[in-house]
């Protein structure tokens, strides 16, 4: 099962890494699958002497991104294109990010590029975003015993580590049947909150690698 859902990874990786022309600046997602897109880009400046430069959405991806050997800069002029993972995606392009952390930086690049790519497997596509329950939420640390306290019919678990920005990573447990637009509006608008899990996707920008190494979209 673990080699299935690698092999699928990297061939969304490898479609996604197939859409970057030469020159182009992109933004490189934190997670598995965006790590096999990031690969699969340093296959390509190796391989076909294309010229890229990535701004990464964590410490981790910057890592991949090095060993790989693409050049980095820091977030700024307008990304050509950007490409990410996810943990869920609903029918209607409703997707939760998060789990790694990331999801400050990943929308603030998601949101400056021209183009926001996914890159999932077929289990991160589900009926309904009730299957994957949480929503995490990046949090300025001094507000955090507030917010849970505001929050406390949503269980909040704060994790232990921080983000890379220093922030504190608080998850809530989303009751099956919630708005989860609802849930998120009314976690971000208390102070301290600086962003959440969910985000709105183009469903045909949603590449799903499968085991057979053949990519589909969610579209």
């Amino acid at each position: 099962m673990a080699n299935d859902r690698e092999a699928a990874w990297a061939a969304a990786g490898a479609a996604c890494a197939g859409l970057v022309a030469d020159g182009m600046r992109v933004g490189l997602g934190t997670g598995r699958a965006a790590t096999a897109g990031i690969r699969a880009l340093g296959a390509r400046l190796r391989d076909e002497g294309i010229s890229v430069t990535g701004v990464p959405t964590s410490a981790a991806s910057a890592d991949v991104a090095g060993e790989v050997g693409i050049p980095l800069c820091e977030p700024g002029p307008e990304l050509d294109m950007a490409f990410d993972g996810a943990d869920a995606i609903d029918p209607l392009g409703l997707c939760i990010k998060g789990a790694g952390g990331a999801m400050v930086r990943e929308r603030v690049l998601a949101e400056s590029a021209r183009r926001f790519i996914v890159l999932v497997d077929a289990p991160k596509i589900v009926t309904s975003l009730d299957e994957w329950g949480v929503l995490p939420l990046a949090v300025v640390p001094f507000a955090a015993d507030v917010v849970m306290r505001e929050l406390a019919d949503l269980s909040p678990a704060r994790r232990p580590a921080a983000s890379d920005d220093g922030m504190a990573l608080i998850d809530l447990a989303v009751p099956a049947g919630a708005d989860w637009v609802e849930v998120a509006d009314r976690a971000r608008r208390l102070p301290g909150v600086l962003d959440h899990g969910l985000f709105r996707v183009v469903l045909s920008d949603v590449i799903i690698g499968h085991p057979d190494g053949t990519v589909t979209t969610a579209a």
